[in-house]
């Protein structure tokens, strides 16, 4: 999902011109809405029988999509390889990438989630630069072609230095719905602060590209794609220092902080934005804070209910991010063209939602710590 801001305005330059914004957002959104729908049936199922095998086959898919997506031309095609292969891969893969740190840290967990999650950003950050070339030069099927045998090695690799750390005795026994969790007022807390946030996540990922050619008009390619790599960078590093400073003053005081942060980047950043210094200082304020709700959620979640079943809970906490995943980018999208490309509303949207999810996480705060001040 980090880099699909390239492809959104690539499709819309040269291969999905008459589709609107809005369905070229939805695939996108894909990957993310099954990531959140099928996490936690495969953290579940990671818990009782092991990672490893989940872990082969998403990445077996996720070639797949990329190879499929070379030779795709129409939109029905772009949906199954870069919205259904992919979101199978996802959430074969990320619910239990982010719940593996669990096993080795306790002290520095946030920090490690932290680490492990900006891979992601600076792949994205890479990815974004490497594919706006690629695809300018070589055209979509080539360059798909290339980036998939880069990914299958760079996938094997990582599959082979993936090792569990699982406490002895027999695995966990399945237990698909845990009415502890439904029916504790703080999970529902933190589901909402979840929602929210990621509601209004997606947008600048996916049309800063698009923001910066409106704003800049006859930029090259290359440059109008750079805020988002900038942004991926920043992520990378702010999921680091959060995750390093999570551990000091404990996930769940971080994680409402840079929910605040990150909706106020939208709401007094991005809403004034004119010129291409303005986009490229918002894609270092925004990309720092963004991702790191999703790099502190299990860490939060281990730090309120205990690592045991992390993995599980993991991706039932994915679940409050479907609404986000599945409507979040394509909302921005359509309200862009309803009204004819009002920027400054679709950033007081998506930014008033992530302050909204801060709030809501306030309750979790004070339910388990009432003390202000306190590390929690």
């Amino acid at each position: 999902m980090g880099v699909w801001g390239v492809f959104q305005a690539y499709y819309q330059e040269q291969v999905l011109q008459d589709v609107s914004p809005t369905l070229v957002s939805f695939i996108g959104s894909v990957p993310g809405l099954l990531l959140t729908i099928f996490s936690v049936v495969t953290g579940k199922l990671g818990d009782r029988y092991g990672y490893k095998p989940f872990l082969a086959a998403g990445s077996v898919l996720w070639v797949a999509s990329m190879l499929g997506t070379a030779f795709s031309t129409k939109l029905w095609q772009f949906f199954i390889t870069q919205g259904i292969l992919q979101g199978s891969s996802c959430a074969l893969v990320f619910p239990l990438i982010v719940a593996l740190p669990g096993q080795w840290f306790l002290k520095r967990r946030a920090l490690a989630i932290g680490i492990i999650v900006a891979g992601s950003s600076l792949g994205g950050a890479i990815g974004s630069l490497i594919l706006r070339t690629m695809l300018s030069a070589l055209g979509l099927r080539k360059s798909m072609a290339i980036y998939a045998c880069i990914d299958a090695a760079l996938l094997a690799v990582a599959f082979l230095l993936v090792e569990e750390r699982r406490k002895p005795g027999p695995p966990p026994k399945i237990v698909w719905f845990d009415k502890s969790f439904l029916v504790d007022p703080v999970f529902w807390s933190l589901g909402a602060c979840l929602m929210f946030t990621v509601f209004g996540y997606l947008g600048p990922i996916f049309f800063l590209p698009t923001f910066t050619r409106a704003k800049v008009p006859g930029i090259s390619p290359l440059l109008s794609a750079l805020p988002v790599t900038i942004l991926n960078v920043s992520a990378g590093i702010g999921r680091t220092i959060v995750g390093l400073t999570a551990d000091r003053v404990g996930p769940v005081n971080a994680l409402f902080f840079v929910c605040v942060m990150a909706g106020l980047s939208q709401l007094l950043v991005w809403t004034f934005v004119t010129n291409y210094a303005g986009i490229i200082g918002f894609a270092i304020y925004y990309g720092f804070f963004c991702g790191c709700t999703i790099s502190l959620s299990p860490a939060v979640g281990a730090r309120i209910w205990g690592s045991d079943r992390l993995a599980g809970l993991s991706g039932l906490l994915l679940m409050f991010n479907i609404p986000g995943n599945g409507a979040g980018a394509p909302v921005s999208g359509a309200l862009l063209r309803a009204t004819n490309n009002n920027w400054p509303l679709v950033g007081v949207l998506n930014g008033g939602c992530q302050v909204i999810g801060a709030l809501c996480l306030l309750y979790a705060r004070f339910k388990h710590e009432p003390r202000v001040l306190a590390i929690f």
